[in-house]
């Protein structure tokens, strides 16, 4: 909805948002129309409405902005650069985006089923396991299916972009609506993250349905939450908004949960505990998978789940919970849980002879590092366990104990690499979660070289080993940022991720002729011709030094009768 300056002046008036309007002199009472609504400044162009906002702000993109051609700015205080322009001076910037971009975009929000997931772990999995599900019942009643935004990627019916952060911003969000819209979607999945709901990213949407998945210590630093109680606090402002909640009963802190749910008009609980409403049980893996049964108020049902990993059970039987409540048949849920898969998240592969395995995964906190190992020892019983993982800098502070303490508790080969270390040193991070692994008695390598680390990782095996290559996922990005000294950090600079991706010239097309097929398929392939490399290679050396070989065993057997 295009509107005019004067006319989001009105709005931000009305949501009283709206401190003061500054017109340049002369040019009091015009008013001029506005054609886009962006806090990028090079994508701004005649009639913009720029938006100032961030903390690395510069006032040399107002300026930009201006000389190519914005009407007028929105910003917490006054800029000279902007001088020629209206300014729009809020107090509340963050509010005032998404007061804007809802009103911009037309209010898309309001023709969408919305469902949003929260918790420390497993927001992606069951995002896309619902997804699936929606898909499948909404394209059998001639629906176009449901738009997706999680921490991989973000899919609106007409682009289909990498996500650049697990909510995106207030605008983006809105743009993604939109474009759902007008593509015919009735339906939105999406993650809320701790600091979306914290800080009004998703502004005062309205949730059809909200998951909580579960709860632990994390995203504490100076830069995310102070301390356990905001994070908490900050995640259960889900049920603020929402109309159905669906909690998992198998979650710590429950009661506090169960009383922030209960202001929602209906609470659908799941879990394993008697009381749960969609209550799992008889949990058994199999080669690759696991079998389960789910038994709900009016159903009864055996699922297999494809995948490795007791926890994505969990994650299942969240997706089940909140698909019932949205009156899916079952059906149907069972069908769709048989073909999903979720990129970057336990993905398996096992070389020529099945003698290593190597799992790819998103697990980046204490509490899914725990479930990983839980999940090795389940299905890999007895087996040797390699680890390659990292750290981020300038955030979430305690993964660096936690994943130390669990690594050098539980891995028999640790290898110690670069994470998003931002503009932290990545060495000083490794070291520091060297020194927690250390206090477990066990030993640690650091490797600059992600990518060679995971090679020498597999090289490195011996048979019945598994090697897990754990914080990235399906990342193919370094976020890297200049030291204060100017210069990088002593790592391999990488690709970064396009950190704005609202502009038209920016967005990529969606092939609808086998789009999720096509791009599955070639991620496959590529990640099997790497793997087949290193796991060809593991096979030579292993045949070229039986010593060596035989020193990997020893080491093991040591580092058992230690534990």
């Amino acid at each position: 909805m295009k509107q005019s300056v004067l006319e989001y002046k009105k709005l931000l008036e009305q949501e009283g948002l709206l401190v003061e309007f500054a017109e340049p002199e002369g040019k009091e009472g015009e008013d001029r129309p506005v054609t886009l609504v962006t806090y990028f400044s090079g994508g701004a162009d005649q009639g913009t409405l720029f938006l100032c906002k961030g903390a690395a702000f510069k006032e040399a993109y107002l300026k930009d902005a201006v000389n190519r051609g914005a009407v007028a700015y929105v910003s917490e205080k006054k800029y000279e650069a902007g001088k020629e322009i209206p300014a729009l001076i809020v107090n509340d910037a963050r509010k005032a985006q998404f007061v804007l971009g809802e009103a911009f975009y037309d209010y898309p929000a309001k023709s969408l089923h919305v469902t949003a997931l929260t918790g420390t772990k497993g927001k992606t999995t069951t995002a896309y396991y619902l997804q699936s599900m929606l898909d499948a019942c909404l394209k059998k009643q001639g629906g176009n299916g449901c738009a997706l935004l999680s921490s991989i990627e973000y899919y609106d019916g007409k682009t289909r972009e990498a996500s650049t952060l697990t909510t995106p911003e207030s605008l983006e969000l809105c743009r993604h609506m939109r474009n759902a819209v007008d593509a015919g979607l009735s339906h939105m999945v999406m993650e809320a993250s701790s600091q979306a709901l914290k800080y009004e990213r998703v502004g005062n949407t309205h949730f059809d349905t909200a998951i909580f998945l579960n709860i632990s210590e994390d995203h504490i630093s100076p830069t995310e939450h102070k301390d356990f109680d905001d994070y908490f606090q900050s995640k259960l402002k889900i049920f603020d908004r929402c109309t159905c909640a669906c909690v998992n009963l198998d979650s710590d802190h429950i009661g506090e949960i169960l009383k922030a749910a209960a202001k929602c008009e209906r609470v659908v609980t799941f879990g394993s505990k008697e009381n749960a409403v969609i209550r799992v049980s008889d949990i058994r893996p199999g080669r690759g998978k696991f079998y389960f049964h789910v038994a709900g108020p009016d159903f009864s049902e055996d699922f297999t789940l494809p995948v490795h990993g007791a926890f994505n059970v969990e994650n299942a039987v969240a997706a089940i919970a909140a698909a019932w409540s949205m009156g899916i048949p079952v059906s149907l849920i069972k069908e769709s849980l048989l073909c999903v898969t979720v990129p970057g998240r336990m993905e398996t592969y096992e070389s020529s002879a099945g003698e290593v395995t190597a799992i790819v995964d998103f697990a980046h906190n204490g509490l899914s590092f725990e479930k990983m190992f839980d999940t090795v020892a389940l299905e890999y019983p007895g087996s040797r366990v390699s680890v390659v993982f990292g750290t981020p800098g300038g955030k979430a502070f305690n993964r660096r104990k936690d994943m130390g303490e669990i690594s050098g508790k539980r891995a028999d080969r640790i290898f110690l690499v670069p994470d998003d270390p931002g503009n932290e040193d990545p060495q000083a991070i490794c070291e520091e979660i060297g020194g927690y692994i250390a206090k477990e008695g066990a030993s640690f390598q650091i490797r600059m070289d992600r990518g060679a680390a995971i090679r020498e990782a597999i090289l490195g095996a011996v048979p019945g080993e598994v090697v897990l290559i754990l914080g990235k996922g399906a990342d193919v990005t370094m976020h890297v940022e200049m030291c204060r000294t100017g210069q990088m950090p002593s790592m391999q600079k990488r690709r970064l991720p396009n950190m704005e991706m609202h502009l038209p010239k920016r967005q990529r097309p969606v092939k609808q002729k086998n789009r999720s097929k096509n791009r599955k398929n070639r991620a496959k392939k590529t990640r099997n011709r790497k793997i087949r490399v290193f796991f060809c290679v593991w096979r030579q050396q292993k045949r070229k030094s039986d010593r060596k070989f035989g020193g990997y065993i020893l080491q093991n057997v040591e580092k058992k009768d230690r534990n």
